[in-house]
């Protein structure tokens, strides 16, 4: 008998504290993240997933309710050879099924036991909370470095490679320029042509969202192409880039990011051209004579601004009078000051001017100020695509930055180059278009987001060619200097399956295993403690046969009857347990060892203090 409750003792105690131990690491981790081999295993068979954890649930409840009845019941038979009120006797003998006692009239030992029992019923439910494994997100902090596009270093590098390079250098430049950055300014628009609100802009294998906002993918799956590349700097076409956040490894289900990093944009005001204004002018001559048997006409354009002067000619075809109802028609473009001149000195900002002729003179004189700047960016990575937030922590260029302000100009300028054909200009045809429904969006709105689009490819296509494959290798000087690189900071959230503190079920659950242990080990404790100060117990108050057992042996005479009020009077008779030495079982008095009781009758009296109170 000494050895069951010693073992219930300890096996009650090991699987608790198995419990405990695991809600405790759970506790100090914050999450228990499964492989992801074993994900996948939850996700294709899932079923199978519940019944396993569903028997194993079962199993361990069975065995502590098992466990529970054993020290209950062994507390119960030292126990009853003390006096004690038969609706107290009831009560123990409930606890061993384990079943709850109902009487209204004895509400405090029907609600000990309903608690008790609720707790031990609940035992399975709770296991099965505890040991699945539940879909969650797992966040994981991350951070890395990523070329700082406002630094003197980074300037410096861009220089020498901008104004120093050979031609074949610039050709993969210009090309590129001439296919991406319509594309850039278009999906930047919001118009309904890119798909308004939901427009995406694409380069390089990644979608971002509306407009790159000068950013880098920082994190490798959304990195966009896996294609080598051996090109890099101003000679990179496209292919892999390196991307700052090292793969963390778990994938889960699915993976996004919330990246703070750099980014670049500008600040752009497009508005009508005042004639008055003496820092700013633009005029417009044209030569219509007829060349061959084509009808062609050469504008030529110029344009004064506080930092010099520009100029360009254009070719269109022979434009009908500027009613407005033609798609043909002249866009002219101008960037001042000219990048093509040279080194533009000291300059951190540039104008535009933009004019339109033929279908497109609905656009008077136009000029617009551009003043790029870098600044944080809240970047979310999800789905595929890159979002933006509004930018943070703004840092107009200043004159360390001067480079990346002509290679921003230049490609404006190659821009307006290559964008006006003969016929038509695909920025006039926008202007159009949006000039439909001109309640929504002004011409300048649209010219602003245009050209900011266009600036934040720039600035994209910059940190691509420089973050390409084999970039460190090709330059060491610039990426052994700590001061081109800015560091960045995120939270990678993996939707997976695991175990999560946050959950406020395992507050309950540890409640629930606690009191079920407490009570368990408690009533255990007692049966050893008195087995060894006592008689040892013959007798089982939970079994039915050894109950009439006692009862036939009389001492329950006086008990009152069947009648309707006869059980409820009997609930506070005390009754005590004797055995057939005409001793009560707990009065081996001067024996100082246990004694064992040595016939094999035993029977129960009542106290003769409550004797008395019996209703006949």
């Amino acid at each position: 008998m000494t050895l069951l409750l010693v073992f219930t003792i300890s096996t009650s105690t090991v699987i608790f504290a198995l419990c405990w131990g695991f809600i405790l690491y759970l506790w100090h981790q914050k999450n228990i993240i499964l492989r992801d081999s074993i994900v996948m295993l939850i996700t294709e068979y899932p079923t199978v997933l519940t019944l396993i954890f569903t028997v194993i649930s079962t199993i361990l409840s069975v065995t502590i309710t098992a466990l529970f009845s054993i020290a209950v019941k062994h507390a119960l038979s030292h126990y009853i050879t003390q006096p004690l009120s038969l609706v107290e006797l009831h009560t123990a003998i409930a606890l061993t099924r384990p079943q709850p006692l109902l009487r209204w009239n004895h509400r405090r030992l029907s609600l000990i036991t309903l608690v008790i029992v609720g707790l031990i019923t609940l035992l399975n439910s709770s296991w099965t909370t505890l040991l699945l494994p539940t879909r969650l997100t797992w966040s994981v902090n991350i951070e890395g470095k990523d070329l700082d596009l406002g630094s003197s270093a980074f300037d410096a590098k861009l220089g020498r490679d901008f104004y120093y390079s050979s031609s074949q250098t610039f050709k993969n430049f210009l090309n590129i320029m001439g296919i991406i950055s319509p594309m850039s300014g278009i999906s930047a628009t919001h118009s309904a042509v890119a798909g308004g609100d939901d427009s995406v802009f694409a380069f390089n294998g990644v979608s971002y969202s509306k407009s790159s906002s000068g950013i880098l993918p920082a994190v490798e799956e959304f990195a966009g192409t896996s294609l080598s590349s051996n090109n890099t700097g101003l000679d990179y076409y496209g292919g892999k880039v390196t991307t700052p956040v090292l793969d963390h490894g778990n994938s889960g289900l699915a993976r996004n990011y919330t990246v703070t990093q750099q980014g670049l944009s500008a600040s752009i005001t497009c508005r009508a051209l005042d004639p008055n204004d003496p820092q700013y002018s633009m005029s417009i001559q044209t030569n219509d004579s007829a060349v061959g048997s084509y009808g062609i006409m050469f504008w030529n354009v110029t344009a004064t601004c506080p930092l010099g002067d520009t100029h360009s000619i254009w070719a269109t075809v022979d434009l009908q009078p500027n009613n407005g109802n033609y798609t043909t028609g002249l866009l002219g473009i101008l960037v001042c000051p000219n990048p093509t001149l040279g080194t533009t000195s000291n300059a951190t900002s540039f104008d535009i001017f933009l004019q339109g002729q033929g279908g497109y003179n609905f656009l008077n004189a136009t000029i617009c100020n551009v003043a790029p700047y870098v600044a944080s960016f809240d970047v979310t990575y999800n789905n595929g695509n890159i979002s933006t937030d509004q930018p943070r922590d703004v840092q107009p260029f200043q004159h360390n930055s001067v480079n990346v302000t002509g290679f921003i100009m230049m490609v404006v300028w190659e821009l307006s180059i290559y964008s006006q054909t003969i016929y038509d200009n695909p920025l006039g045809q926008l202007l159009q278009l949006n000039g439909i429904n001109l309640a929504t969006r002004s011409a300048y709105e649209v010219l602003e987001d245009y050209f900011r689009g266009v600036v934040e490819f720039s600035a994209t296509y910059l940190r691509s060619a420089y973050s390409a494959e084999g970039a460190a290798t090709a330059m060491p000087a610039l990426y052994s200097d700590e001061s081109a690189f800015k560091s960045l900071n995120g939270t990678m959230f993996v939707t997976t399956y695991g175990w999560y503190i946050g959950h406020p079920t395992y507050v309950y659950l540890l409640a629930v295993f606690t009191v079920i242990w407490t009570i368990t080990v408690s009533a255990a404790g007692y049966s050893l403690i008195q087995g060894r100060t006592r008689s040892r117990a013959l007798f089982d108050a939970s079994n039915p046969v050894h109950l009439m057992m006692a009862s036939s042996a009389g001492g329950l005479e006086n008990l009152a009857g069947f009648h309707p009020d006869g059980a409820q009077n009997n609930d506070n008779v005390r009754v005590r347990l004797l055995d057939d030495r005409g001793m009560m079982h707990s009065d081996a008095a001067g024996e100082e060892k246990p004694v064992r009781a040595r016939g094999s009758r035993m029977w129960f009296t009542i106290e003769p203090d409550k004797e008395a109170k019996i209703l006949k």
